[in-house]
């Protein structure tokens, strides 16, 4: 199976696993060691541990997406790079009857011996400031953070 290949596996066990909150599901596709690194959000931070990140992911997705519309549009198709596969696309979240808070980020995913060893979101200037005033006003009860 190609990087793309298996890019794209994960991000259906993800979805999955965003759907049921089986998230032992991401566990082939992660190195012991992966580094998950978020860039350019109020929520930034650097997690290293396949059990660390898994935990950290589920949190977010637990005390924020989860508790918001969530929709996922990608701009363009991934593309590989020697070891490291790049996607680029935009995150809508809706709670209730508030504004939606809408970004875009570039996912980057290093892959050795076929598991992700290096993940990082990085989003686009702006939204750091963007998703701040968002939580500010709209954002009681929620928590994006992964750490």
């Amino acid at each position: 199976m190609n990087l793309l290949e298996l890019f794209i596996e994960q991000r259906i066990a993800f979805e999955k696993s965003y759907d049921d909150g089986d998230w032992s599901r991401l566990v082939p596709y992660f190195s012991e060691d992966i580094q998950y690194q978020v860039f350019g959000a109020p929520f930034h931070c650097m997690i290293n541990g396949r059990n660390k990140v898994i935990e950290g992911i589920q949190k977010s997705v637990m005390n924020f997406d989860k508790l918001c519309e969530r929709e996922i549009r990608s701009i363009g198709m991934p593309t590989v790079e020697g070891d490291t596969v790049l996607a680029y696309g935009e995150l809508h979240f809706r709670r209730n009857d508030d504004p939606p808070i809408a970004c875009k980020l570039r996912e980057i995913a290093t892959y050795k011996d076929g598991f992700i060893v290096r993940l990082m979101d990085i989003y686009d200037a702006g939204a750091d400031v963007e998703y701040q005033a968002w939580f500010e006003k709209w954002g009681n009860g929620l928590d994006a953070n992964y750490a």
